[in-house]
C-alpha cells in the first residue's frame, strides 16, 4: 500500500534497451563488473533517453562513453572517460572486452586463449 501511495512510475528495461546497455558497456570495459540491476538502469536511461542519477563511476563511465549525460548524487563523479581492457597475468597479451564476458565484482574475467592464464581488467591507455 506504501508503495501505491508513492505513485511512482514503474518501468521495465525493454529487451532491445537492454541490449544496447550491454553493447555499450562492452565498449567501454565496463560490463565485468556490471550487475544486472546496473544493465537494467543502465538499460533505462538509455532507452528514455533521460540523464542517468547514480555515484557509481561505472555507469557514470558508461553513460559519458556513449555520449551520453550522467549526474551523480553525493559525490563528485567521474571526471574522465575510461575505457578498459582484458590483460592475460601471464604472457600479458590484450584483447577488448567482449559481450559476452563473465561479470563478477571482482576477480579474473576468464582465461587467456594463448596460455590460459587468468584474465584481467585493466584501464587502456
Amino acid at each position: 500500500m506504501l508503495v501505491q501511495a508513492l505513485d511512482i512510475d514503474w518501468r521495465d528495461a525493454d529487451a532491445a534497451w537492454l541490449n544496447q546497455a550491454r553493447e555499450c558497456a562492452a565498449k567501454s570495459g565496463d560490463l565485468p563488473r556490471l550487475s544486472d540491476v546496473d544493465i537494467e538502469v543502465l538499460a533505462l536511461a538509455l532507452g528514455l533517453q533521460l540523464p542517468l542519477v547514480t555515484d557509481d563511476y561505472r555507469l557514470q563511465n558508461t553513460m559519458k562513453f556513449s555520449g551520453r549525460e550522467s549526474t551523480s548524487v553525493d559525490t563528485k563523479g567521474a571526471k574522465q572517460v575510461w575505457t578498459w581492457i582484458r590483460r592475460c597475468t601471464g604472457c600479458r597479451h590484450t584483447t577488448e572486452v567482449p559481450e559476452d564476458v563473465a561479470r563478477s565484482k571482482k576477480g579474473n574475467v576468464g582465461n587467456c586463449d594463448r596460455c590460459g592464464a587468468a584474465l584481467v581488467l585493466k584501464r587502456k591507455r
